[in-house]
């Protein structure tokens, strides 16, 4: 007999579920999504076609589909209601399969129907949408939690080189195994940046695409800096004042960054993987 496969469900601050053990008689027969890309164009009335202006990727839609047994009328409905009450709120739903265990959906269920199609019947299949707003895929932790036990094969990590998403010199590599860019300005992914040095100044640049970003004060070792995304706080306080107001991009792959200005460092990189399907 081949493998059921395994759908786990979080909201808020819950612990994760399996659905098959949540709702008695519910099975998961699987899930389907693509990428949604947007194209905008440019018209011109003199020049023939038209101009691309931008690609993005849109909201997506993920469906889930399932299959419900149950033994009489009465353990239908009350089967019904569990589903509707785990799947039908107004919260963001985390979804994760055992096909991909390290990676997480974060979605929100639109309108779906558990209808029994013949009377008599003990079996019913339905499928759940559930829009994707971002459109991605996320790996289940950040990159500074990354170990054996929650990565997979299929997350683009190199298999003959160790990485780290800790640093303590100047010079230093940071793997980026999304399917894209990470851009924290252009599409507001997140990048957690957590910064330790002492010196005058200090200004990173990643050589692998020119972007950097410098904070232009004094600091001393037991000072933390955060660059969250496109902002700067000093000890939990808001300093982007003390910046150029720039940012940093990570590259799929290896990116090369260099710490200069500073006598001493201690980096961290924090931020998902994204990925397409």
């Amino acid at each position: 007999m081949s493998k059921r496969p395994k759908l786990y469900v979080q909201y808020d601050d819950t612990d994760e579920v399996e659905v098959s053990e949540a709702i008695r008689g519910l099975t998961f027969l699987g899930d389907s999504t693509s990428p949604n890309l947007l194209n905008t164009y440019q018209t011109d009335a003199a020049v023939d076609g038209e101009l691309l202006t931008s690609q993005t990727f849109d909201k997506s839609t993920v469906t889930a589909n399932f299959w419900l047994h149950f033994g009489d009328y009465y353990d239908y409905v009350m089967a019904k209601h569990e589903i509707y009450k785990l799947f039908a709120n107004r919260r963001m739903l985390r979804l994760r399969t055992d096909a991909q265990p390290s990676l997480v959906k974060y979605v929100r269920t639109t309108p779906f129907e558990i209808t029994i199609d013949e009377p008599g019947t003990h079996d019913v299949q339905f499928a759940i949408p559930f829009d994707n707003p971002s459109g991605y895929l996320y790996s289940a932790v950040n990159s500074d939690q990354l170990t054996a036990d929650n990565s997979q094969f299929g997350m683009n990590l190199p298999t003959d080189t160790a990485i780290g998403y800790h640093f303590t010199t100047t010079s230093f590599e940071v793997f980026n195994a999304s399917d894209i860019a990470i851009e924290p300005y252009l599409q507001r992914h997140e990048l957690r940046i957590i910064i330790n040095f002492t010196g005058d100044n200090l200004t990173l640049t990643n050589s692998t695409n020119g972007s950097s970003w410098s904070y232009t004060k004094a600091a001393t070792s037991s000072d933390q800096i955060v660059l969250n995304g496109i902002n700067t706080t000093l000890n939990g306080k808001p300093a982007s004042a003390n910046t150029d107001f720039g940012n940093i991009t990570l590259n799929p792959g290896f990116n090369s960054i260099t710490a200069t200005g500073a006598t001493a460092v201690d980096i961290t990189f924090s931020f998902p993987f994204i990925y397409l399907a």
